[in-house]
């Protein structure tokens, strides 16, 4: 009996209908895969947004979003590639502050796809501040000390960043404007890549996000110098805010926009704001996101992050050309 009680109740589980996934209001998207392309290398603070929110859409809307990394020219390559894609909600764009503000100022008229008239915008899903470290061997322990030893000996010192034109390149360099001093760029094929030879000593300093450098700091294998923001972090408490440290006006935060291909309808931007606001929300993406460092903004909805963006570009299209940051 007791068997015949559980295949009747699995069987009037079978014919109920399975629960129905969200879509965008009268539209069934999506109802096929979505590819997602990422501006920036592998292992980057954007990379790992991009690949946790996709995970999430995926489970909430039964279609798989598949993540492809377009490092190339500064985030150039992956704007042309989505621009050219229909305007369907099928194609993503995920960069950060290079990709979507600081190349207006190094590329200017040579552009070919405007962040702000090229594409059109979803969402940011976190900021992460910029951390300036160090190898091990680098003799400093502070900025002042920094700066001392690059002004010692100008044009001496690299650095590495992601590529040309992206975030820690542009960061460094507006520090170095700041201080009055020189060093060399060496652009990498992303973070990753320029923090080997960092560890390796080929290199002498690097600024990237918070996210990246994080567990380097904690273990010992790099020196954080200072933190690019007003107040210190809990995940670095140890490094000094850029107040602190004597140089208050290097402030620089990076950001993880999600933009999407030229006149793709407002309902489908709107459907993947709300759906990314909730996979924010979750504990596997909003945990991990806050443990490297991240703040999560809310109410970013595709006008709020249009004129976010556009108010970036006009803080810091000057600061590019102040420092004469250039893409070769």
């Amino acid at each position: 009996m007791i068997r015949r009680m559980l295949l009747s109740a699995a069987l009037a589980l079978g014919a109920l209908p399975a629960l129905a996934q969200p879509r965008a209001p009268g539209t069934d998207y999506p109802n096929r895969p979505v590819r997602i392309v990422v501006a920036l290398a592998p292992g980057g603070n954007a990379d790992i947004n991009a690949r946790l929110v996709a995970t999430g859409l995926s489970q909430r809307l039964g279609q798989q979003f598949v993540v492809e990394n377009r490092p190339s020219g500064g985030g150039t390559v992956a704007f042309e590639t989505v621009a050219q894609t229909p305007p369907d909600g099928y194609t993503l764009l995920v960069g950060a502050l290079g990709s979507h503000t600081l190349n207006v100022g190094l590329y200017g008229s040579r552009l070919r796809v405007h962040p702000l008239t090229g594409v059109d915008h979803i969402t940011i899903s976190s900021h992460s501040a910029i951390v300036l470290v160090v190898n091990n061997n680098f003799p400093a322990r502070t900025l002042a000390e920094f700066r001392a030893q690059v002004a010692e000996n100008p044009g001496r010192f690299d650095y590495g960043s992601s590529g040309n034109g992206t975030t820690g390149h542009i960061a460094a360099a507006l520090m170095l404007h700041l201080m009055n001093v020189q060093a060399q760029h060496v652009p990498y094929r992303g973070s990753a890549a320029a923090f080997q030879d960092l560890l390796a000593g080929r290199t002498a300093f690097q600024a990237d996000t918070i996210s990246f450098v994080t567990e380097p700091i904690r273990s010992g294998q790099v020196r954080g110098l200072v933190i690019a923001t007003p107040e210190r972090s809990p995940m670095i408490p140890d490094v000094p805010t850029s107040a602190e440290a004597g140089l208050p006006d290097f402030q620089a935060t990076t950001w993880t926009p999600w933009s999407t291909t030229l006149g793709t309808p407002m309902v489908i931007r709107q459907f993947l704001y709300e759906q990314i606001a909730e996979v924010l929300k979750t504990p596997e993406v909003l945990d991990r996101l806050v443990a490297l460092g991240n703040t999560i903004p809310e109410g970013m909805t595709p006008d709020a992050t249009r004129a976010f963006i556009a108010s970036e570009i006009d803080k810091w299209v000057p600061v590019v050309r102040a420092t004469g940051a250039r893409v070769d």
